[in-house]
């Protein structure tokens, strides 16, 4: 009866870490993931300003003027994000607690189909 016990428990304790491992494996790939999508867009974002530079520089007929421009529209945008930075670490707390919930909810998918089989 002990032994079973006590096989049950190294059991359940090896299955908690299964647990642990696999939740944390699906959390630091969905980062890796938004990461890789960071950087692309941070490559989109940066060609893209430069193209815009060029325009705006050719409809002012001076390529200083246009990326002038440019640095002023991201100037703004750094306000607006300063003025509404709690409504920003809002958004992006609740991206990191949903995908931290979707790699708990997918373990217990996981585990549903297992039983299933």
């Amino acid at each position: 009866m002990f032994k079973d016990l006590k096989t049950y428990i190294n059991n359940r304790i090896t299955l908690t870490k299964y647990e642990i491992v696999d939740s944390t494996s699906h959390m630091i790939a969905a980062g890796i993931y938004g990461l890789i999508m960071a950087v692309f867009a941070l490559f989109l974002l940066l060609l893209g300003s430069i193209a815009i530079g060029f325009i705006l520089g050719q409809v002012f007929d001076n390529n200083g003027l246009g990326f002038l421009a440019v640095t002023g529209l991201y100037f703004l945008f750094m306000l607006l994000g300063i003025v509404f930075r709690k409504k920003v670490k809002l958004i992006f707390t609740n991206i990191a607690i949903e995908s931290s919930m979707n790699a708990l909810t997918n373990q217990d998918d996981d585990d549903d189909e297992e039983e299933e089989n």
